[in-house]
């Protein structure tokens, strides 16, 4: 016969069982002691240095700019990205993004604190900003990624998490087949953004592949009177070979 813990009961039987039981990395399986994911998999996270202040882009030696930037400057004041979308961050943020990992997430979110609390790119921001998805890909999939990970971002932090500021209000294809110029073109008019008073927004993202959604979205931003745009992200995909 099941007994009924009441509820303090219930949680304090479940962190000791935390407690006794070795966490497993959620990589490879190995015990994991500070975090699920092991000291071996915690180190193959490549740290997105050096790159372009601008938009983030992985570069072999620091300079202030990349030359795409330096051609056409995006309407975003700066980017960071914490890890480069290789190696081992390629195998865990699509598990967080597609599989309903979210586990994954916070373990991004408690690695990437220490980090990002040395970011001088909080300086004056009045609130965070998810990257939404259009309310027919939240309910496939069930949750905003970019809304996951900047939740226990803020209250650490703290700052003022804005899940509403800014919509998607035209569904789009998914950005992953498309090269850079059609992501750009399937992505006009997709946000509406709520009015900002000369604000300074961080807008928050997964993955910043081509900076085609972070663009248009900050476009948007900045028409509902934002004073400046920041892009925080978890990761910065390489610049893709030419084909």
């Amino acid at each position: 016969m099941p007994v009924n813990l009441p509820p303090f009961w219930l949680r304090a039987a479940t962190a000791v069982t935390q407690a006794l039981l070795p966490s497993r990395c959620l990589l490879c399986g190995e015990s994991a002691k500070r975090v699920d994911l092991c000291e071996a998999c915690c180190r193959a996270l490549i740290g997105n240095a050096p790159a372009c202040a601008q938009c983030a882009l992985p570069l072999p030696s620091a300079e202030a700019a990349c030359g795409a930037c330096l051609r056409d400057l995006p309407p975003f004041s700066q980017t960071f990205a914490v890890w480069r979308y290789e190696a081992a961050l390629a195998q865990l943020l699509p598990r967080f993004k597609f599989h309903h990992d979210l586990a994954a997430g916070r373990v991004l979110a408690e690695l990437a604190l220490p980090i990002l609390r040395q970011w001088p790119g909080w300086q004056g921001v009045d609130r965070m900003i998810p990257v939404p998805l259009h309310s027919s890909r939240l309910a496939q999939r069930g949750y905003n990624q970019a809304l996951e990970w900047a939740k226990p971002l803020a209250r650490a932090l703290p700052l003022r998490l804005d899940h509403a500021g800014l919509r998607r209000i035209r569904a789009t294809a998914a950005q992953t087949e498309l090269d850079a110029v059609a992501r750009r073109r399937n992505l006009r008019g997709a946000f509406e953004a709520s009015p900002l008073h000369g604000e300074v927004v961080v807008l928050v993202d997964d993955v910043v592949t081509t900076g085609a959604t972070v663009r248009e979205a900050t476009r948007s931003l900045l028409r509902a009177g934002a004073r400046e745009v920041r892009v925080l992200a978890i990761a910065r995909a390489p610049e893709p070979a030419p084909r």
